[in-house]
């Protein structure tokens, strides 16, 4: 199986386009040298244009192809403002040359036309990524307006640069003014201006809308949202439930993550839309008035929103049928799943689904409300539906009937039949899908002119009708397991139904809607006898009543929609009693996918170091094409050269900036060779082989773009198996490539200067067999890691993993797998861990000896489950957990990273998991606490591994004559809601605690370096430690040495008391038996040992600290509370032995993975 991020992964195909890729940089760029040295040396002016204008069309060439590359991995957006900008630079310079060279053309004149050329150029990489800035989409919310649309004139501008290039090229050769190019190039830029005014208006738009919009939302009062999370056009999926959501007379606001699908269904419906990209940015939307939010589709950006305990979460869904999408076991975490008929309710339980009969409510599907019924016989002519759905996202769920589509179209045709065809809308993403669909539109075609039989199909019947409208037009229908057939149930009409994933034996066992069906074998073998019953004597109408009331409810046609509509409104007007101050919160950084105006910023800063260095490296350039001496051109290019050490200054080799100095200002290099060019030519005569060294350093200049892009990702990212190596190592690195690019510029200039024309030619050796190498084995790479993605599930099916380990999220790897890893390992089994962030990947690589496996899309997931695997333990809240969280093959269990009262450990999303380790009791009651329904048969008491090496006390802590207190402040989190940490306060506990003589150890929790402000305060309590350890001698501990080379349990060991917030490590500490303080942050003492449990074990401090003394006093005195931590440390970690305690976690897990799925007692 193959990675769906590329299409279709063949290694030749897609080596091949890096190839071209490399061959377009390093043939245009030389070209362009060439070109400017051929136009000083005197060659045949037709000769250099046509040398022009064939880099142009190189170049015109490469920005078509880069529109429709398909080798490139989906996630990445294909921008093509900027695309070959350095190139194209040096295009525009070595025409102003050829002005100069070939007429009395002024050289200022002719400079200022390059001006405007390259500066166009420098400037496009930013305009690409303002068009990115992410303007919020709003329609229809009362007093407050849309943003403009976006202008896209990417292509016409690309055209019209390139265009004005080859015009140049052409009045040079041909004798016309400079003016001329200069005025052309002006218009050529008229496209760019366009689209910068509109992405400024457009930021600025958006700038208003984020600060009006809580407010507008607040007046509007919405009592219900409509949810939906998908990234794609999902109208049919929020417009099939609004006549009835709106039926319920509330107000309805709709809720989307993504611009795109919110800006198609303003085209559908003129209710309230706005979009709501990051996690902080959904807090807009929950307004006092609001109480029920319903969701259409179970896409993993809902948890984000369901994370808001305080209103009630409805699944709605967009369709029912017996896929696995309508048991989806993250249903699990909505309060209510409305279900259209008992069959519905049962199907989860069927499938090992374990959910709580009391979420579900009954209501029907009101959509079937305008199916017509009929219960007549077929007639002798009938209509006939075929309506076959789409192949999913992974193999096991690839119903659809269109590799057998033609023969049922043919056989129908053969029956008289007039058939209304309509697949599935996602099927055309398919080419084989939609060579099908052409196929039978064509057979389709050629019977109507042959039988003049009204067939219905293309954009009549997919668009101009809905499903219900041809449901309505047919007497019979053939389908596959799909909504469409629940939906067609209403009708009492006969169907057929396609078994493509098994056998028809066992075809309706596994759907038993199929027992109303005549089912069609997967190989079409049966096709005939199951259409003749179709439209013959219908043995299965009597059936079909049965299952009608089962899939759809039992409810009189009259009204049915009714009962949906009273029932939703009962909910919306159902306040919850639950409230809470604080929600959970996911581990990952969501910010929406697109820049924000910081990211613009700083894009505006790199074009203005591109400003910068490009207008010195034209200022060179005109210098030597006035006739400068060398003296001038040389200082100038070293001081634009020594820009490059404040922009790399954290650059090192091996740490992540260095990569990055590979293709750095590659404009600014490239117009200093083609200065160079023009310099030595004018003081040292023509020389050719000058002339070729100094084009193959541009040559590598401009290949610098695809070096460092054949180290980005692309394939298959794995590590740790021995029989598909696709680690391949950096000889010459990507950083090294750009270093030795850079210094060889400053090398040949003053080669150049001092007329060395041997040493000159040796240094271009030298970076040309340094880019070749590096380009070579990067090449090599690509061709390795997508050539491996096809073997991958046969590798790893080799390597038999029993469980795998999956991490979602794009930040914490280090630490939150990294406490896990070591037991994971103990357990004795083959497995494999699963990344979908490419940096979490690097990151871990080496923390175990284990499988790493990248898997960046839904698709490619299914490469990495085997027939082995028979278990998934997951260790953070990240959304696209749900994603692996689908296949049903295996059980899936939550562990978290850590045990505390934070929102985080009670998330209504882990219902969604099959089994809930948890370290102690502690870990179960506060689901029930805070109003999170949960069966408890999914809970298991496991203890903590992690605390087996915490040391006990030493002793009474009021014996001890030298104390050590560790000051372990959690983070803001992600939420405004969630920033209860005391780290603002810091200063003042840490004082304190200086006041009685204790040594301090003083470890932040890392999230808190990626804010500024929490940053300084951690450098002003540092400052404060080093004070006092000047001062006493005191040894305290902060920064790298109790953050890096100290561990946590470390830091317990070698404290004697501790003081923290409502985190893990309280929990955590427990186990050492030693006392505690709490900071009681965003609530008052009493607030918070009612919420966290472990609190009345600890020195409760207030949030204002007006009993910081009183609390230090006690936690460092008599310490009243021995007894209180005995108890709470069972409570929250379980009663194991300290000898032997992780053997609480470690034989659960081994008991789960030997039982596996099929085990019904595990569900």
């Amino acid at each position: 199986m193959a990675d769906a991020g590329l299409a279709p992964p063949e290694a030749g195909r897609v080596t091949a386009a890096r190839i071209g890729d490399a061959a377009t940089e390093i043939g245009t760029a030389a070209a362009v040298v060439l070109a400017a040295a051929a136009a000083l040396a005197g060659v045949v002016d037709s000769v250099v244009v046509a040398l022009l204008l064939a880099s142009l069309a190189a170049l015109a060439f490469d920005a078509w192809r880069f529109t429709r590359r398909d080798d490139l991995p989906l996630t990445e957006d294909l921008v093509l403002l900027g695309r070959a900008g350095p190139i194209r630079g040096g295009v525009g310079a070595a025409i102003t040359v050829c002005f100069v060279a070939w007429s009395d053309s002024s050289v200022w004149v002719a400079s200022l036309a390059a001006l405007v050329s390259i500066g166009v150029v420098v400037l496009e990489p930013v305009l690409g990524q303002a068009r990115q800035y992410r303007v919020t989409f709003v329609s229809n919310v009362p007093g407050l307006a849309q943003a403009p649309k976006q202008i896209d004139l990417e292509g016409a501008a690309t055209a019209a640069h390139l265009g004005a290039l080859a015009f140049g090229a052409v009045a040079a050769g041909v004798g016309l003014p400079v003016v001329w190019w200069a005025a052309v190039t002006l218009v050529a830029a008229v496209p760019d201006i366009v689209m910068g005014i509109n992405a400024a208006v457009r930021m600025r738009a958006g700038r208003r809308i984020e600060a009006e919009l809580p407010g507008a939302v607040t007046r509007y009062a919405p009592e219900a949202v409509v949810y939906t999370a998908w990234p794609e056009d999902g109208t049919h999926q929020v417009t099939m439930w609004l006549p009835y959501l709106q039926r319920t007379e509330r107000r309805l606001l709709i809720v989307a993550r993504h611009n795109f699908p919110a800006e198609l269904l303003a085209e559908h419906t003129d209710l309230p839309i706005v979009v709501r990209r990051g996690s902080r940015d959904l807090d807009d939307v929950v307004v006092p008035s609001l109480t029920t939010a319903f969701y259409v589709n179970a896409s993993s950006g809902n948890s984000i929103f369901v994370r808001h305990n305080q209103i009630t979460h409805v699944f709605l869904g967009h369709g029912d049928s017996d896929k696995p999408t309508s048991y989806n076991p993250t249903h699990a975490m909505y309060d209510r799943i409305f279900a259209a008929g008992e069959a519905a309710v049962r199907r989860y339980a069927a499938h090992g689904v374990s959910i709580p009969r009391e979420k579900f409510d009954v209501v029907g599907r009101p959509q079937v409300e305008g199916v017509d019924r009929f219960d007549g016989p077929v007639p002798e002519k009938p209509t006939v539906l075929y309506a076959p759905t789409w192949r999913g996202h992974v193999d096991e769920t690839a119903y659809h009937s269109l590799p057998i589509g033609v023969s049922i179209v043919r056989g129908l045709l053969a029956r008289g039949a007039t058939v209304v065809f309509r697949p599935h809308p996602f099927s055309y993403r398919f080419d084989t899908d939609t060579d099908t669909i052409r196929a039978i539109h064509q057979l389709l075609r050629e019977d109507a002119e042959r039988t003049g039989r009204q067939h219905v199909y293309g954009e009549r019947a997919e668009r101009s009708m809905s499903i219900f409208d041809c449901i309505n037009a047919a007497d019979a229908m053939v389908s596959d397991v799909s909504s469409v057939v629940v939906d067609w149930l209403f009708s009492g009409k006969p169907f057929a139904m396609t078994a493509m994933t098994e056998n028809g034996s066992d075809f309706a066992a596994h759907y038993p809607i199929a027992s109303a069906a005549y089912v069609i074998e997967g190989d079409a073998a049966n096709l005939d006898v199951a259409l003749d019953a179709l439209l013959g004597d219908d043995p299965l109408a009597l059936e079909r009543r049965s299952v009608r009331a089962d899939y759809l409810g039992d409810f009189a046609a009259d009204g049915y929609s009714d009962v949906f509509v009273d029932r939703a409104r009962e909910i919306i007007d159902a306040r919850r009693e639950h409230t809470a101050d604080e929600t959970a919160a996911a581990d990952t950084e969501d910010g929406g996918g697109r820049l924000t105006l910081g990211a613009v910023r700083r894009e505006l800063a790199v074009a203005a170091r591109d400003v910068v260095t490009g207008g010195l490296a034209l200022l060179v350039f005109v210098a030597t094409l006035v006739g400068s001496s060398p003296t001038l051109p040389l200082v100038v290019t070293l001081v634009t050269m020594a820009l490059f050490v404040p922009l790399h200054r954290r650059a090192r080799p091996g740490n992540p900036q260095y990569p990055l100095i590979a293709g750095t200002l590659q404009i600014s290099r490239i117009l200093l060779l083609l200065a160079l060019v023009v310099g030595w030519f004018d003081w040292h005569g023509v020389s050719w082989a000058v002339a070729a060294a100094l084009a193959a350093v541009a040559a590598a200049t401009a290949a610098e773009s695809t070096v460092f892009e054949n180290w980005e990702r692309v394939g298959l990212e794995a590590r740790n198996l021995p029989t598909l190596k696709v680690e391949i190592r950096e000889v010459v690195s990507r950083g090294t490539v750009g270093v030795v690019n850079i210094v060889a510029v400053v090398a040949l200039w003053i080669c150049g200067a001092a007329g060395w024309s041997f040493l000159l030619v040796a240094v271009a050796v030298a970076v040309a067999a340094t880019t070749l190498v590096s380009l070579v084995v990067g090449l090599t790479r690509v061709h390795r890691c997508v050539d491996a993605e096809d073997r991958l599930y046969a590798t790893l099916e080799a390597h038999a993993p029993e469980f795998a380990v999956y991490f979602g999220s794009n930040i914490g790897a280090p630490y939150q797998l990294g406490m896990w890893m070591p037991y994971f390992e103990r357990l004795g089994r083959p497995f494999v861990v699963v990344t979908r962030n490419l940096t979490m990947f690097r990151m871990i690589d080496g923390i175990t000896s284990a499988p790493i496996v990248h898997r960046p899309t839904i698709r490619s997931l299914q490469e990495v489950v085997v027939p082995s695997m028979r278990a998934a333990f997951y260790v953070n809240n990240a959304p696209n957990n749900t994603h692996f969280l689908e296949r049903r093959q295996m059980a899936h269990v939550w562990l978290n990273h850590g045990d505390s009262e934070k929102p985080a450990c009670y998330n209504p999303v882990h219902a969604i998991y099959d089994r809930i380790f948890a370290a102690g009791q502690a870990g179960i009651d506060r689901y029930a606490r805070h109003g999170v329904a949960i069966p408890p048969d999914k809970f298991e008491v496991v203890g903590r591994p992690q605390v087996e090496d915490i040391a006990p006390a030493r002793g009474p802590i009021g014996s001890l004559e030298d104390r050590t207190v560790l000051y372990a402040p959690t983070w803001r989190g992600p939420y405004a809601d969630s920033e209860v940490y005391s780290l603002p306060r810091g200063e003042e506990i840490v004082a304190a605690l200086l006041a009685r003589g204790a040594r301090v150890i003083f470890r932040s929790h890392p999230f808190n370096y990626r804010f500024p402000d929490a940053t300084r305060t951690i450098a002003r309590i540092g400052a404060l430690l080093d004070g006092d350890k000047a001062r006493t001698g005191r040894q305290h501990l902060w920064g790298e040495a109790a953050e890096g080379a100290m561990s946590v349990v470390d830091c317990f060991n070698a404290s004697d008391a501790m003081v923290a917030d409502v985190s893990a490590v309280v929990s955590d500490y427990l186990q050492s038996g030693k006392p505690y303080a709490m900071v009681s942050v965003g609530r008052t003492p009493e607030q918070l040992c009612e919420e966290a449990p472990a609190a009345r074990a600890a020195y409760v401090i207030d949030g204002n600290l007006a009993n910081l003394d009183d609390a230090i006093d006690a936690m460092l005195g008599d310490d009243p509370l021995v007894a209180d931590r005995v108890a709470s440390r069972v409570y929250y970690l379980g009663e194991f032995a300290s000898g032997s305690y992780a053997d609480g976690f470690l034989s659960a897990a081994r008991r789960l993975i030997d039982a596996g799925p099929l085990d019904e007692g595990l569900r």
